[in-house]
């Protein structure tokens, strides 16, 4: 979904969470709050759940957590990269680099896309997504992005050294991931 504010196209990058089909906790309870006449919710929720950012804190817990980075590193300027990758390869920087063309500057949100998609965190044996580790993190730490961002073409969570080598190379940056986004079609650059 898009919509135009201003100058600018906003597209919804938001996984829709239904706890009904949730394959994690997700439980939602709605209560009528009779001394203050109006309606409440408790909501009890799984990390990794849905669309969501991970701060360095998530990795180390001697590193920021969302308190201690500034508002402005959680918005910006996207850049979309659409990486031309064989199936459940690594993500090189060679990979990256022909994917940005130039495009990405210091402080920008880099957006991660390939042809191969897949629900994350889903265990599907037919999951075919490239996959980031160290040389992905190293090329996009030393572009200085503050945001990876990402959605189901690209995994992160296939291989454990991969995985853990791609969270020490960025999230010791103060450099954030947007995971598990949605409607990456709908964007243009």
């Amino acid at each position: 979904m898009s919509e135009q504010l201003g100058n600018y196209r906003v597209v919804d990058l938001s996984k829709h969470l239904d706890p009904a089909t949730s394959k994690r906790l997700c439980k939602i309870r709605r209560f009528y709050q009779d001394t203050t006449k109006d309606y409440h919710s408790d909501l009890e929720v799984e990390s990794h759940l849905g669309t969501h950012v991970e701060t360095p804190y998530h990795y180390n817990d001697a590193w920021k957590d969302v308190l201690g980075l500034p508002v402005t590193a959680f918005m910006g300027r996207g850049v979309l990269l659409k990486l031309a990758c064989g199936p459940r390869e690594r993500i090189t920087s060679k990979m990256l680099e022909a994917a940005d063309d130039g495009r990405l500057r210091e402080g920008d949100i880099a957006v991660l896309d390939s042809p191969f998609q897949c629900e994350p965190f889903s265990n599907d044996p037919g999951d075919q997504r490239p996959l980031l580790c160290r040389e992905s993190g190293e090329w996009l730490a030393g572009k200085k992005v503050k945001c990876i961002a990402f959605g189901d073409g690209v995994s992160i969570e296939h291989s454990i050294e991969d995985s853990c080598d791609m969270h020490e190379a960025v999230l010791s940056h103060d450099i954030t991931f947007l995971e598990v986004i949605k409607n990456l079609d709908q964007l243009e650059s």
